[in-house]
């Protein structure tokens, strides 16, 4: 296992434990999602995306909190990529979610 895979799952458990003691307030949406068998980068690409394709469907100040959380997740999604020398690949999913945003991409 990956370091990084070990240190995600002790930060889930400790989430869950906080959350059990009341220590976490709950989130207002549905949890992302976690396909199995998916990198993390992908994982977080088709939540952006998901939460952008949502975001037009609520009403206006929800819609702005939806782009707001996809926004955060797009910040970690730029940072792991270029953390790992994929400036290129980095430039282009940043590209694809603008187009999403714009509404150019379908």
């Amino acid at each position: 296992m990956r370091a990084f895979d070990i240190m995600a799952e002790a930060k889930m458990r400790q989430w869950e434990q906080d959350k059990k003691e009341g220590k976490v307030k709950p989130s207002g949406g549905p949890p992302l999602s976690v396909e199995s068998g998916d990198s993390l980068e992908k994982q977080l690409f088709a939540d952006i995306t998901r939460l952008i394709r949502r975001s037009r469907q609520e009403p206006l100040r929800t819609g702005e909190e939806t782009l707001r959380e996809a926004e955060k997740l797009q910040v970690q999604l730029s940072a792991r990529l270029e953390r790992t020398g994929a400036y290129h690949l980095s430039r282009y999913v940043t590209d694809r979610i603008k187009a999403l945003r714009e509404g150019k991409d379908e």
